[in-house]
């Protein structure tokens, strides 16, 4: 696609998810850059596709916080729905975290971001249900965005995965290194589903390692339902605060996990890494 879309003037593509494409535009009212997604061209029929892209304009719309992408508007071209989103300039948290071993201090600054935006989601009924690497965004100035909604829910609207989403019934959709067991089982979900997927990003940026990775999606689903990770401490030296919440964010049990996004904020202030870090997570 090159070109003009509505007021929007087309730069580059920059970068292509498993249902939508996202390209680089200029906004020609107002000469901002913005990001414009639209569903892959070739899932122009796929009513999945269409829903996914839709949904998460409507959710994005709800959601006004500092770490969380902004979106400017939904619009329509020649059939095709798009969104025109924040331009953001920096990497994802999948190639941020590829680049080099994260510090403490730096895992708690990220996870205090993210612990944020999730909260302001949860406070308005929202659970994002895809919280991973690749859905997250860190900036150049160090402001961590999540983005991605495609898969979110209402709490109340979540009794069954087809509901608006997948189309294929017994399969849930999502990836399954990041799922909640009760996630893999298609079960109700709630806020502490994605403070299990947040607890297995925390773990990925201490150790470059998933907890349950496995040679296919079916072992891994099971790894995640039945079996216990390595313990942190045998992967990557980290303080034992740490070590704990990660622990207690893998739990099989929503009820042994933390019960808010805030109870785990509480637990990541206590965190030792240095004043200066604590107080640069927290501006």
């Amino acid at each position: 696609m090159i070109g003009t879309v509505s007021h929007y003037r087309l730069v580059e593509p920059l970068g292509v998810g498993g249902m939508g494409v996202v390209y680089e535009a200029y906004d020609t009212r107002t000469g901002r850059p913005v990001a414009l997604k639209f569903v892959d061209v070739d899932r122009l029929d796929d009513q999945d596709g269409m829903r996914r892209l839709k949904r998460e304009a409507e959710m994005m719309a709800m959601l006004k916080h500092p770490h969380i992408c902004s979106i400017h508007e939904v619009g329509e071209h020649e059939g095709c729905p798009y969104i025109a989103m924040e331009r953001l300039h920096g990497m994802s948290l999948k190639l941020y975290i590829a680049r080099r071993p994260l510090s403490t201090a730096a895992i708690v600054r990220i996870t205090l971001q993210l612990t944020a935006a999730l909260e302001a989601a949860h406070r308005v009924g929202i659970v994002h249900r895809d919280v991973k690497p690749g859905n997250v965004f860190v900036c150049r100035s160090g402001v961590v965005k999540v983005f991605d909604f495609g898969l979110a829910r209402r709490f109340a609207d979540d009794d069954q995965e087809t509901a608006g989403g997948s189309t294929m019934p017994g399969r849930p959709i999502g990836t399954a290194n990041y799922m909640a067991p009760e996630r893999l089982l298609q079960m109700a979900v709630d806020p502490r589903s994605d403070l299990f997927s947040l607890g297995v990003v925390i773990y990925e940026m201490a150790t470059e390692r998933l907890p349950f990775a496995a040679r296919s999606q079916a072992e891994t689903a099971f790894n995640v339902m039945a079996s216990d990770p390595t313990p942190l401490r045998d992967l990557s030296p980290r303080p034992r605060a740490l070590e704990r919440i990660v622990q207690k964010l893998l739990s099989k049990e929503p009820c042994m996990r933390y019960q808010s996004a805030a109870e785990l904020r509480a637990a990541l202030l206590n965190v030792p890494v240095g004043r200066k870090a604590r107080h640069e997570a927290l501006c």
